[in-house]
């Protein structure tokens, strides 16, 4: 082991020197000896020790001498401008005692060796001083380093500062400062050492219990409890009660109790985690590089929306998930949706996660290259809540895919800092601009209901989400600069789109290539269709087709032979489209929308179920009105005029003379409803008595014989 000048070393059990810490002051290679100074006593004058190379060499492979360190006093590891002018003057005073003493080379060696050397007696005559007080400065230097800052006073320990003192009977402190020469200001009390016990047990009972309370309430309470006596009996005497002030209570519970307990413990254990605790590193520490880590969290936004179909009706507040590259900053997923946070909205943020987001975009009137967002892989670890993902959906489904799943502990939402931020960071430029927003807070009586300024529907929220996440993907972040070397030797700005393509062009990644059939087929819901005359239906009103050449044939056997059920999977972002497993032993077919059921184009699931609500509302409507009531009456009334002159007019003898001559009947009837079209009632020929004839003679114009067909009992 090396051993240099000025080094601190620990010793233990060896013969001949005391144990403690000794600092090495000289080495005389030629006269095989070390010089060793023990620093472990400051009450009495130590004189160095000669201690042989060759034995101390051997002592320290026997681990009985280890190297240790020493700590400089603060005030002597001040620069030069900052120490004071009179502690400099008093430095270099004492180091001008010792200067020529300090600069002999062979000094050190002649008082190790003669016990009764004559240099120390000789230079303080020479100097006008005493030999003790050259030993003191000379302690003083060895101790602390042979360095001429050895030598700065310690003044600042002056006073004993921090230590505490025992209370006298003059009051200490400030006294009240009053303006009024004839008013009194109350004595006060000095704080003994039984005031301070009982601070301590007021602080202990009332504040030190897991939320905030106000140092001044405690301060009520303490008194109360544990200065009654003093002060009923106060009361009885007129006079003012001794008893601590509150500045005074204020005062010790700082110095009694540590500042870091009484934050931890007046606070629970939950938000001193999330919000109090001393950080211990970035959130990108344990995420290597782009898809080491994803994290996925929702959040309810701070929005009313509209329908899509009807802007006057508000369906609440939708479920926003965001899925976020740990050490990119990236938001590689988007999924908005009335569903609450669930198994269910998660897995649609995932499929968006990974798959490519061209389409996607463009679903919702934003056009993108590939380039802009470029985030369609399957990362190494997935960071989500427990209430989303700890289920056995999610294992059979995600973790076949991902590899691994971890969940934050509950009321942690610091473990997913960088998803939370985006929440944030989102809210600030965009949500809460919006009309319809809640702003974060909770609706106070007597303020407008956000609900009543709602406009927007859920496609132009997306659109406007889609448009805020391109925006912030391409955002200057100073933390990004400092992660990697890769942005500097590209000439590239530390954005997360410029970190994330970086890496992926170096191969410095963790990221997998998704098959995004593979993703839709086992992450998005299962749902049966059936396969009709009019095309594959979904629901009640939603048909679709694909391009298969087959597929008429299977709407002419559903539509002769009935109808079959088929698996499919759906979308919940867009109802468009659909992927069906049209036969048992093949993949899954897109099938896009068909021109019966355009009503949905592009619609969100949210807008489907909106449309089938209302559908089932109106259907339960009572269809009885005053209008329906009065037809009703109406035709009652129709019907018992009927009967009544059906009984008054005379009745056939048998049944079969009711319905003879029927036709000829029926025929004069037709006949003469065609007479009264051409005649005008108001002619003359409604007014005098031979109408009658005329009317026979121009029906019989109109008569035309038919041939008749012979009946084969003719033949």
């Amino acid at each position: 082991m090396q051993v240099e000048i000025n080094s601190i070393w620990d010793v233990k059990g060896v013969d001949g020197l005391d144990d403690g810490l000794y600092r090495l002051l000289a080495s005389y290679k030629d006269d095989d000896l070390f010089i060793l100074f023990n620093m472990s006593s400051k009450s009495k004058l130590q004189r160095p020790i000669g201690v042989s190379i060759e034995l101390f060499s051997e002592i320290i492979k026997r681990e009985e001498i280890k190297s240790s360190a020493f700590e400089l006093p603060f005030y002597q590891l001040a620069s030069e401008s900052d120490i004071p002018q009179a502690h400099v003057e008093k430095r270099n005073e004492q180091f001008e005692l010792i200067k020529a003493l300090v600069v002999e080379p062979y000094f050190l060696f002649e008082i190790v060796l003669n016990q009764r050397c004559g240099v120390m007696p000789a230079h303080a005559k020479s100097k006008g001083t005493y030999v003790q007080k050259l030993y003191r400065i000379l302690n003083q230097y060895w101790r602390y380093g042979q360095d001429i800052n050895a030598l700065v006073p310690a003044y600042k320990n002056s006073g004993g500062p921090g230590e505490p003192r025992l209370a006298g009977v003059k009051k200490r402190g400030a006294p009240v400062q009053l303006s009024t020469p004839s008013m009194i200001p109350p004595s006060g009390k000095n704080t003994t050492e039984d005031d301070k016990k009982k601070f301590l047990k007021a602080i202990k009972k009332y504040a030190l219990k897991g939320r905030p309370t106000a140092i001044s309430r405690v301060y009520d309470k303490m008194l109360n409890e544990l200065y009654a006596d003093e002060i009923l009996q106060a009361e009885r005497e007129c006079r003012d009660p001794l008893v601590p002030s509150l500045r005074a209570f204020r005062y010790w519970v700082k110095k009694l109790i540590p500042e870091s307990e009484m934050i931890r413990k007046r606070t629970s254990k939950g938000d001193f985690e999330r919000n109090r605790r001393g950080l211990r590193g970035a959130a990108t520490d344990h995420s290597e590089v782009p898809g080491s880590y994803f994290e996925l969290d929702a959040t309810v936004l701070d929005v009313h929306i509209v329908s899509e179909f009807n802007r006057n009706q508000v369906i609440g507040r939708p479920t926003l998930y965001y899925v976020v590259d740990k050490e990119s900053k990236m938001v590689v997923g988007v999924h908005v949706s009335m569903e609450y946070a669930s198994w269910r909205a998660g897995r649609q943020a995932l499929v968006n996660s990974f798959t490519a987001k061209k389409e996607f975009c463009s679903r919702y009137g934003v056009e993108i290259e590939k380039e802009d967002w470029p985030c369609h892989h399957i990362p190494q670890r997935l960071l989500c809540d427990r209430g989303e993902f700890i289920c056995k959906k999610a294992e059979e489904l995600a973790v076949p895919l991902i590899g691994h799943l971890s969940f934050a502990p509950p009321y942690r939402a610091d473990k997913k800092g960088v998803v939370e931020h985006r929440f944030h960071i989102l809210n600030e430029n965009l949500i809460h601009d919006l009309m319809g927003t809640t702003r974060g807070v909770n609706h106070i009586r007597g303020d407008k209901d956000p609900r009543m300024d709602a406009v927007h529907t859920l496609n132009e929220v997306i659109q406007m989400i889609i448009e805020d996440v391109l925006k912030q993907n391409s955002k200057t972040l100073d933390a990004l600069a400092v992660q990697t070397t890769l942005l500097i030797e590209s000439d590239l700005s530390p954005t997360p789109l410029n970190y994330w393509n970086v890496h992926l062009k170096k191969h410095f990644h963790a990221l997998n290539k998704a098959d995004e059939a593979e993703v839709r087929a086992k992450l998005l819901p299962v749902v049966y269709v059936s396969m009709t005359s009019k095309g594959i239906r979904l629901n009640e009103n939603m048909y679709y087709e694909c391009d298969r050449p087959e597929f008429e044939d299977w709407k002419t056997i559903a539509r002769n032979n009935g109808t079959w059920r088929m698996e499919s999977r759906i979308d919940s972002d867009s109802a468009s489209f659909i992927y069906v497993r049209l036969q048992a032993h093949e993949g899954f077919t897109r099938c896009k929308l068909m021109q019966m059921s355009s009503i949905f184009e592009d619609r969100h699931i949210a807008d489907v179920l909106y449309f089938k609500d209302w559908k089932k509302i109106e259907k339960s409507k009572l269809n009885v009105s005053s209008r329906s009531i009065n037809i009703h009456a109406r035709r009652n009334s129709i019907i018992e005029d009927a009967k009544k002159e059906v009984k008054d007019s005379p009745k056939p003898s048998t049944k079969a003379e009711r319905v003879r001559d029927m036709k000829d009947r029926r025929r004069e009837y037709i006949l003469d409803s065609r007479v009264d079209e051409r005649v005008d009632p108001n002619s003359d020929l409604m007014d005098n008595d031979s109408s009658v004839e005329r009317m026979s003679e121009v029906r019989k114009k109109k008569v035309i014989s038919i041939l008749k067909r012979k009946k084969d009992s003719d033949k």
